[in-house]
């Protein structure tokens, strides 16, 4: 089996074959875990933008293509060695920009890239570079953003397992500024079931072609029903009520998840469709909302440091316990605090990062207990984790 989204998807598939044995809304699970020869990449995109722009991976133009071409222009010096190519808009303007993949000949397991512009020109600009991405894959978004992925060796996922046994689970998306003059990282909005795009387009695709038993993903009630089973740990059967949108020509959605044995707690769910996509397009929960608690930083895909600042209110269930985690890549927590007796709370929450070398998407957890330490109330901030 690929080690490319083989976490992500063994997640997915716990929570899904669950799901259909109890709805019996689907076959059953006849694929199992699957094995594929590599990640599945999407079409190349036609949709144009603006005049002369496209979204997705595109051609590259023929003078360019070819490994041979970029060796005599990437230093890569006796240990590296380029090893593929891939185009796209990913600067905003109607000319193409190559994605550069450098291999070590010594360390089949590490990835560098380089990305410019002005490609067809005798002397190409480099306008972005990462080095020494473990098992590393790069893709171009359908939102024409950059997205890698790669082995974070020391998440609680991989550190302590051979190298062979270490799965791909750390997934990053960069999107053009025109102020840096660089390709900067961006938090994708989705908290369930994808936290990053990489991860989300694969599904996309998979969904497209009829593959998997994700198909309980094109719709936001049992979208959402599934994040009261899997996150919140409410019952499957748990009532959910479509507020507004989540149709078939909807790219967004509200619905209200309630837990009749957690004396009727509602927790109000924002969901959209992958990059409002309402010709097909896989719903993700984009907010996580409960009345009577609020929290006023960090804001939505916020950039954080350790130390993090939390703010907020909870009116709604004084007095009962209450936990604010800091979720790295794979929803594992990395720091976390309590708040009890107050409404009002300001705290630091330390957190330590397993990926020092560079940012990764995460969430911010807020989760008020009843007595029985069932959930009764949640919010969810997506953000942007520093080490």
């Amino acid at each position: 089996m690929t080690k490319h989204l083989m976490y992500h998807k063994r997640w997915l598939l716990i929570s899904t074959c669950v799901f259909l044995a109890l709805s019996f809304a689907l076959s059953a699970c006849e694929q199992g875990g699957g094995s594929s020869a590599g990640v599945a990449k999407s079409p190349v995109a036609t949709t144009t933008t603006r005049q002369g722009i496209q979204l997705g991976q595109q051609p590259c133009p023929t003078a360019v293509k070819a490994v041979d071409h970029w060796n005599a222009i990437v230093d890569t010096g006796p240990t590296k060695t380029v090893v593929g190519v891939i185009c796209g808009y990913l600067m905003g303007i109607p000319s193409l920009q190559a994605v550069v993949k450098i291999g070590y000949k010594d360390t089949k397991f590490l990835l560098d890239i380089d990305a410019f512009t002005a490609i067809t020109s005798a002397k190409p600009v480099r306008i972005f570079a990462l080095t020494g991405l473990f098992e590393g894959d790069i893709n171009i978004s359908n939102y024409n953003t950059l997205l890698t992925a790669q082995i974070d060796p020391n998440s609680s996922l991989n550190k302590g397992h051979p190298t062979a046994q270490q799965a791909v689970d750390l997934y990053r998306e960069f999107k053009w500024s025109d102020s840096a003059g660089t390709l900067v990282p961006v938090a994708f909005p989705g908290l369930f079931p994808d936290i990053s795009r990489y991860q989300a387009e694969f599904e996309q695709y998979e969904v497209n072609n009829g593959q998997g038993y994700q198909q309980w993903r094109l719709s936001a009630a049992t979208t959402a029903q599934n994040f009261a089973q899997f996150v919140l740990k409410w019952d499957p059967n748990t009532p959910t009520t479509v507020l507004s949108g989540g149709g078939a020509s909807d790219a967004k959605a509200v619905v209200l998840v309630k837990n009749p044995s957690a004396g009727g707690a509602g927790i109000r769910l924002a969901l959209s469709r992958l990059e409002l996509n309402t010709n097909g397009g896989i719903w993700e929960v984009t907010d996580v909302t409960t009345d009577g608690i609020t929290i006023f930083s960090p804001q939505n895909t916020q950039p954080l440091s350790s130390p993090v600042q939390v703010t907020g209110v909870n009116t709604a269930f004084v007095g009962k316990r209450t936990t604010i985690l800091i979720e790295d890549h794979d929803r594992v927590a990395i720091g976390q605090s309590s708040v009890t007796g107050k409404s009002a709370f300001a705290m630091h929450i330390p957190y330590s990062s397993t990926f020092q070398s560079g940012i990764q998407e995460g969430i911010l957890t807020l989760y008020t207990y009843a007595g029985n330490q069932v959930i009764v109330g949640a919010v969810m901030v997506k953000v942007l984790l520093h080490p």
